[in-house]
């Protein structure tokens, strides 16, 4: 099948001017994403550039021609930098800059010469195909643990831009004096000019999909987490622990909870305000995240209050947890030497393994819970910067003692 030259052009405006109008929305639309915001930037200015093209085809003007295919590559290279930034990569937005507008000025250069046109067909398409093939390339590598809808759209779209970069590249050889447009050549009436140009919009297709898939897994994701801490919300942390506990009814594998509270929290924002507290919050939330296990759950549970739940873990094994929290928190310095005694942070700990109670799961987190609690506030009772542990305090049990922390300002280096 072999479409009019005049009907190809007709197709490429439609196809961008489409382009241009989707990018444009998704501009804003994306703009909490930075690989997003490049992807629709890019498209804007790759498909503003390509109607560029597509007019100077129809009015046999080179120096547009080349104006526009060095602005079509400046938006494909801001393409390939949104492809980085959702992987995590360094964008590399000075060197690609710079690459661009080398290219757009030689381009524009090319065309006084002679054999301008077939010097265009070859750096436009060429570099097309590097840009592509870098895509490429970089998906596949960077996808390990990454599961998205949208990136397969994008590397069969990019695959298809390929592989036409590489056939106009092939054909130019052949055939010289070509014009440069995208996707097709003016000496080809066949319809296979049009793939490229569907691929366009399957690529804007999957970028969006990449894009918003990332903002909702933010979304999600900040919906878990402590905005101060990082550590999981209140919220969270119930959510955990009714998988845990419903484990535990099922396996009856030893499940442990350290309810743990910030010792004089309320004298350093009284003394230094609350971006010093919040400070020392931090601090601890990174001390209790450093000293836990892969298969522990820490989560800020209010305030200054941290909980962290242990699953296949007895009371006196989670003590081992409890010792390092305490070693790893003496060591944060209070703001200008505060504190009681040695100017360093503490916490008090209460310990407790789930061992029965109210039926239900939500009765046994609870009742979990408060028994972690009750020991915490025991701890607070006996001096501080200690823990506690619950079964030392039920009546049919002689009492443990607890481990003392250090009263003295002189600690061993």
């Amino acid at each position: 099948m072999h479409l009019a030259q005049q009907t190809i052009l007709v197709v490429m405006m439609v196809v961008f001017s489409s382009t241009l109008v989707m990018a444009a929305g998704l501009v804003l639309a994306l703009r909490a994403s930075e690989a997003g915001r490049l992807w629709a930037v890019g498209h804007v200015v790759a498909s503003g550039a390509g109607l560029v093209v597509a007019a100077s085809v129809a009015g046999d003007s080179l120096q547009l021609s080349a104006l526009g295919a060095g602005a079509y590559l400046i938006g494909r290279l801001t393409i390939y930098r949104g492809v980085r930034a959702y992987y995590g990569l360094a964008d590399r937005a000075l060197p690609l800059r710079i690459i661009g507008l080398v290219t757009l000025v030689l381009l524009v250069l090319m065309s006084g010469l002679s054999d301008g046109r077939l010097l265009l067909h070859g750096v436009a398409y060429g570099m097309l195909a590097m840009i592509s093939f870098s895509t490429i390339v970089t998906m596949l590598r960077s996808r390990r643990g990454r599961t998205s809808i949208g990136g397969p759209l994008v590397l069969a779209s990019h695959l298809v831009l390929l592989g036409s970069q590489v056939a106009a590249l092939s054909y130019g050889a052949a055939f010289k004096g070509l014009a440069i447009t995208p996707f097709f050549l003016q000496t080809s009436a066949s319809i296979w000019p049009l793939a490229p140009l569907v691929a366009v919009l399957l690529g804007l297709f999957g970028f969006s999909l990449m894009a918003m898939e990332q903002i909702i897994a933010r979304n999600e994701s900040g919906a878990r987490l402590d905005a101060l801490t990082g550590l999981l919300n209140r919220g969270a942390l119930d959510m955990t622990a009714m998988g845990l506990v419903a484990r535990w009814q099922r396996d009856g594998d030893p499940l442990s909870c350290l309810v743990i509270d910030v010792d004089h929290f309320k004298r350093v924002n009284d003394r230094h305000g609350h971006h010093a507290g919040d400070q020392v919050l931090r601090d601890i939330a990174a001390a209790l995240d450093n000293s836990r296990r892969a298969s522990d759950i820490a989560a800020r549970y209010g305030g200054e209050e941290f909980c962290i739940l242990c699953p296949h873990t007895d009371e006196h094994q989670a003590t081992a947890l409890a010792n390092r929290i305490l070693r790893k928190v003496r060591a944060i310095a209070l703001p200008d030497g505060d504190g009681p005694g040695c100017g360093h942070a503490s916490v008090s700990i209460g310990v407790a393994q789930l061992h029965g109670g109210p039926s239900g799961r939500d009765g046994l987190w609870r009742s979990l819970f408060a028994e972690a609690d009750r020991a915490l506030y025991m701890a607070k009772q006996r001096g501080r910067d200690q823990f506690v542990l619950a079964s030392s305090m039920r009546p049919d049990c002689e009492p443990e003692p607890a481990v003392q922390a250090e009263q003295d300002c002189v600690t061993a280096a």
